[in-house]
């Protein structure tokens, strides 16, 4: 635990929590159309035709944790409180091999997930490696910016950075993916989302999400708190499961979900529970 004063570590949960309470307000609110049109979250695909006010939903969903962050700050009041949210978001001057991790790790895991199927002679998709058509990128182009810009200001924006400032950073990563897998299971709770869900599926969510969470760590506090390569990792990842079918649409598999629990304990044992984190003289992240 971080030596900061107590009026500070006060102050800095009670924004963490009511963030908390935002981000699963904002996407209940986003939630609020699917109801209303009574669409079957099963049945749609990228392809539909849905209503304005559905398409708006979903994207308040997608946003949440940046749009609770940023909302959560100004209601606090905090001094440079927004630019300290949004700055290392600009924050590029960082070595070349961290952007090369952060765009290509993910990519590397997937086709290793495929290598160790095809040892123990799992089915793998013909092809195995493609690339995404026309008619997707659109939609891949809207994906990166929801996940990278609309996640990560967030998840490591405002979670991470405010909870090791009080926490190690391997703890504060572990929350953050707790409270990632809660919100990123959303959808099992609309209209036709529960098809096929399995508690099982939800804990290999959990730790899968949880590892990311570890690596996301590390990568922002290796970087001096730069939100753009944790994007770009972000970003990486989404382009890494359209890129290896063999991930695409199965985050929950066994062997992907092993080999990035795999990577996040190697991380956490070679760098420490800092995981990279070197806080100033307040506490807070530098």
């Amino acid at each position: 635990m971080r030596d900061i004063e107590p009026t500070q570590a006060r102050r800095e949960n009670r924004l963490v929590g009511w963030w908390i309470a935002a981000v699963f307000g904002i996407t209940a609110l986003g939630m609020v159309p699917l109801f209303i049109y009574r669409v079957d979250l099963s049945r749609l695909t990228f392809s539909s035709s849905v209503p304005l006010m559905l398409g708006l939903g979903i994207e308040l969903t997608a946003f949440a944790p940046a749009l609770a962050a940023i909302l959560v700050v100004a209601l606090f009041r905090e001094k440079r409180g927004i630019r300290r949210l949004l700055r290392p978001v600009l924050r590029w001057r960082v070595g070349a091999i961290w952007f090369l991790v952060a765009a290509l790790g993910s990519t590397l895991i997937f086709i290793a997930a495929d290598a160790t199927r095809a040892v123990l002679h799992a089915p793998l998709p013909n092809p195995w490696f493609t690339f995404p058509g026309f008619a997707s990128m659109g939609f891949l182009v809207g994906a990166l910016l929801a996940g990278a810009f609309g996640e990560e200001v967030g998840w490591r924006g405002l979670g991470q950075a405010r909870l090791q400032g009080r926490f190690s950073a391997l703890s504060a990563a572990a929350l953050v993916g707790v409270v990632w897998t809660v919100w990123h299971l959303w959808p099992v709770v609309a209209p036709g989302g529960l098809d096929g869900t399995t508690w099982a599926d939800a804990l290999l969510t959990l730790v899968r999400l949880t590892a990311l969470s570890v690596l996301f760590a590390w990568l922002y506090n290796s970087t001096g708190g730069s939100l753009l390569i944790v994007m770009v990792a972000h970003a990486g990842y989404d382009v890494g499961v359209n890129l290896v079918p063999g991930a695409y649409g199965n985050h929950t598999d066994p062997v992907l979900v092993v080999l990035f629990a795999a990577a996040a304990i190697t991380v956490a044992l070679v760098v420490g529970p800092s995981l990279g984190h070197a806080p100033t003289a307040d506490g807070r992240s530098r």
